[in-house]
């Protein structure tokens, strides 16, 4: 049933587009967040009146008599051993594919068999039957008729954003083997990546970056089709500008600045992460530190603007965001199947500026591959010359992420000014404790206090950035064992133990019990001023002209 009011939302968007039809779906769901953004779209828009709220077949027939639904796709819903994880699994049966590839095409909904007699007894015609077809097929068949700005990789048993890929005549697959590559290789580079592509998640990532293209991680966001109508033409919220004039440049003492991991997923951010989970923006004792969430602005601004329209309503002084990828790619291995990977970047690289200066931000962070080769100098070098006002990049490598333990690079933007690399040394991250810079809070904690130390019996200062891993759970633990924060994984505990009921707790409070152990020798910033501090210990007189100037 979710499959058929999802391809009708994305008819009805695609009527819209088209300019034939002037009525949009919202598809009603238990999501706080969803219907909070969906409250505040039609808040934004009073003169867009609710119609009708229909029943799934009656909502069906509502678009039949505009003639806007023509009949059914008849598929197979997937019944293999899975619950919809996203993850690649033998036994797929993947017509739920096929019929959203080519329902934007015959403006067909999607039926499952199961529910073919209803479909036939309100007198829908069927237009054809999907069932036993190839995701290949159905990329041979019809490749002339989809978009090439955008390709939906889709477990067959999830539902949403089947009605944005619909609306824009999308192609849908799941899967790492053909079509994939060919479809990756077909699209018009730089090209969006909806949903996931499933499997393994570096495999998966690199898979669609060699290509020139982007993950957007919106697997299950819902109702984009309504969220996004207008985006492009109204203001998209802005973000508040750290001023570096009210930094105390007289104290000296050592500096680091947390972050969130997983920015760069939508899904998170549209369904999950400000009221759903007690983990993160509802966390009581957020605004204790200054802190900075890694989220995927440059998408945000276009695909549903409310949740951070919230952000601003919501947010404590100590509370910052920063653009985390511009989508999920690595810049360093960007389009290296085709002839003009450089050219490429720059123009993903200029895309996601333009975003970023909608919503305000001027830092943002990178997953790259290899930190520090050839390939991701020329990628920092390529992404920054497409900028002008850009304060720092963030970089950390995929494994591990803190490679470069906070090692600098400099290149220039496009008015002449260095602009930092500053790459990651701290990770707080379960069960990792055998590594340097990285495991629990505690332990954390500890390396920083030992760095700062060794700065400053040098006469120096150390100015660093540290993610908090957000799916690692923690238990607080007092004292100085800085295993005891660490949960016993969950691969060898009973299937029905869940982390809560171990006392574990993930997010902003783990940080916080990090920055409680830091001595008063070591000041938690804000990313802005760390950035700052970065470029003051640089080049101060230039840093100086850049403050007086406000750039």
């Amino acid at each position: 049933m979710r499959m058929l009011m999802q391809s009708v939302a994305g008819l009805a968007a695609k009527s819209v587009n088209e300019g034939h039809g002037d009525e949009l779906v919202w598809i009603a769901s238990d999501n706080v967040d969803n219907e909070e953004w969906g409250r505040r779209f039609r808040a934004k828009h009073p003169a867009m009146a609710i119609r009708a709220t229909l029943a799934p077949w009656a909502l069906v027939e509502r678009f039949v008599q505009r003639g806007i639904v023509k009949g059914y796709i008849l598929y197979r819903y997937d019944r293999s051993a899975s619950i919809g994880t996203g993850k690649l699994r033998p036994g797929m049966d993947l017509s739920a594919n096929i019929a959203t590839s080519v329902a934007g095409i015959l403006d067909g909904v999607m039926v499952d068999e199961s529910l073919e007699a209803e479909a036939k007894q309100r007198g829908l015609q069927l237009l054809i039957d999907v069932r036993g077809k190839t995701q290949q097929w159905c990329f041979e068949t019809f490749k002339d008729r989809f978009t090439r700005r955008m390709l939906l990789a889709m477990d067959p048993k999830m539902a949403a954003p089947r009605d944005y890929a619909i609306a824009h005549r999308a192609f849908a697959v799941f899967t790492h083997d053909e079509p994939l590559p060919a479809a990756l290789a077909w699209l018009e580079a730089p090209a969006a990546i909806l949903g996931w592509i499933g499997g393994d998640e570096f495999k998966a990532t690199r898979l669609a970056t060699i290509h020139g293209h982007y993950q957007t991680a919106t697997s299950l966001c819902l109702n984009l089709p309504v969220l996004m109508a207008g985006a492009q033409e109204a203001p998209a919220p802005r973000l508040p500008r750290f001023d570096p004039r009210t930094i105390d440049w007289t104290d000296e003492r050592s500096t680091v600045s947390m972050f969130t991991s997983d920015g760069d997923n939508v899904l998170f951010f549209s369904n999950g992460f400000f009221r759903n989970s007690p983990y993160f923006w509802s966390t009581p004792a957020r605004g204790k530190v200054p802190f900075a969430w890694s989220a995927p602005l440059a998408h945000l601004v276009q695909l549903c603007p409310q949740p951070l329209e919230y952000a601003l309503e919501t947010r404590t002084p100590n509370d910052w965001f920063v653009e985390w990828h511009g989508g999920y790619y690595y810049p360093d291995l960007f389009a290296t199947e085709r002839p003009n990977r450089w050219e490429l970047l720059a123009t993903h690289a200029r895309r996601t500026w333009a975003m970023m200066q909608r919503s305000g931000a001027n830092m943002i962070g990178f997953n790259i591959r290899y930190y520090d080769k050839p390939d991701a100098l020329k990628a920092y070098e390529t992404i920054i010359g497409e900028t002008d006002g850009l304060l720092a990049v963030l970089a950390f490598q995929y494994s591990p992420y803190n490679a470069g333990a906070g090692r600098v690079f400099w290149f220039r933007d496009k008015r002449g000014i260095e602009v930092p690399v500053i790459t990651l040394r701290y990770q707080v991250w379960w069960n990792l404790n055998q590594r340097a810079n990285t495991g629990t809070p505690a332990k954390i904690a500890r390396e920083i206090r030992e760095s700062a130390g060794q700065a400053a019996q040098a006469g120096q200062s150390r100015h660093d950035w540290g993610m908090v891993h957000v799916w690692s759970y923690f238990k607080e633990a007092r004292g100085h064992d800085e295993d005891a924060e660490n949960l016993t994984p969950k691969k060898v505990l009973p299937e029905n133990t869940s982390y809560e009921k171990m006392g574990g707790v993930r997010g902003y409070a783990p940080a916080t019990w990090m920055t409680d152990r830091l001595s008063e020798s070591i000041r938690v910033v804000s990313p802005a001023e760390m950035a700052w501090r970065v470029r003051m210990k640089h080049d101060p007189t230039a840093t100086r002209k850049l403050m007086e100037e406000g750039k």
